[in-house]
């Protein structure tokens, strides 16, 4: 890529983030959860934008190659390339931008070893739940309390109803939204049913 082309690519960048109140919100989405891939649906959900401007923005986003596409069946899935040259400085924007829960999830929808993360705003506590055998890096909580419980840990609490968990089940939210773990089973299975937090696909 020559000089010209990659500043063209940047400016077109900058022009497509920030020319609407709906690009910022589909950005949003990406950028809070870089690892994670999207359906339309998933975002229409997150963000209460109607389908056809979320459409349109994730053309967008495609054609200057910050979104990857990739189709499976009848359903596409959206994820953000993180060496778009312009990624770290968007990122950073949107968590500059963002509350202190939203920063909060940032941080932790990185960290490989989270598994899960609910947040009791009653408490101002968050809880993440860490795959077995792997260290949760560094996070900056910011106002709130973080506690960390590795999987099994985990699991026996949920099964006892252990008051550790307790409160992040019965009145907490979702950080992450990420259903396909096995955990999220047994949680069900447990008779929870746990909320979304807002903007969580």
């Amino acid at each position: 890529m020559t000089i010209k082309t990659s500043q063209h690519t940047q400016e077109l960048a900058l022009m497509a983030v920030f020319a609407s109140a709906a690009r910022v919100a589909v950005m949003r989405v990406f950028m809070l959860d870089p690892t994670r891939e999207y359906y339309q649906r998933q975002i229409e959900g997150a963000t209460g934008l109607p389908i056809r401007a979320i459409q349109r923005e994730l053309e967008r986003f495609t054609a200057i190659e910050l979104l990857y596409r990739r189709v499976e069946g009848n359903r596409t899935y959206y994820k953000v390339d993180v060496l778009f040259p312009l990624f770290p400085e968007l990122r950073s924007m949107i968590l500059k931008m963002a509350t202190a829960v939203e920063r909060l999830r940032g941080q932790l929808a990185v960290d490989d070893a989270v598994l899960l993360a609910l947040f009791d705003e009653a408490e101002g506590r968050a809880l993440a739940v860490t795959a077995a055998g792997k260290r949760m890096g560094r996070i900056d909580p910011g106002p709130f309390a973080l506690d960390v419980l590795p999987v099994v840990a985990f699991a026996r609490a949920l099964a006892e109803k252990s008051e550790s968990v307790e409160p992040f089940l019965a009145r907490g939210v979702d950080l992450l939204g990420r259903r396909e773990d096995v955990i999220w089973r047994r949680i069900e299975a447990a008779g929870y049913s746990v909320d979304k937090g807002k903007g969580v696909p």
